[in-house]
């Protein structure tokens, strides 16, 4: 089945946070794993921004070797771009107005996947209001904690 996947759940693997295992078990388990564009971009630069940000008592290799890590991960996706397709999809759809912008790129993405492949799939986030959208839109879930 094809999963897929936003920045936050891979994050969560690369800055050791506490729903480390989850996420990993979520990623190992996929066969298929697809996203946006969206996922490269946003992951390089929150990896850059968490370096900068903790610098002081970060390894000077920490960024090179997550950035490495960073691209392992990358390279086990399958990415869509945003297109007028994807415009399309948010324009026919006012629900996705209920999270952030990146966020609801993310979900018009994944409801264009289900549609081409005729089949639901699972879109994975640690995003609180994203994870709800994709609930709405009866895409099978990671579950949040309450």
């Amino acid at each position: 089945m094809i999963s897929y996947y936003d920045s936050s759940l891979l994050l969560a693997i690369l800055f050791d946070e506490e729903r480390q295992s989850e996420a990993d078990a979520l990623w190992r388990g996929a066969s298929d794993r697809v996203s946006s564009i969206l996922l490269r971009i946003e992951s390089l630069v929150s990896l850059r921004r968490f370096f900068e940000l903790n610098k002081h008592k970060l390894d000077t290799l920490w960024l090179v070797k997550k950035t490495a890590e960073l691209n392992d991960f990358l390279s086990e996706v399958t990415y869509l771009n945003i297109d007028k397709t994807i415009e399309s999809v948010i324009c026919s759809n006012k629900n996705l107005s209920k999270c952030r912008t990146l966020d609801a790129i993310h979900v018009a993405t994944a409801l264009d996947i289900r549609t081409n492949n005729n089949d639901n799939i699972n879109l994975y986030t640690f995003d609180t209001d994203m994870h709800s959208l994709a609930v709405d839109f009866d895409f099978i879930t990671n579950q949040l904690r309450p």
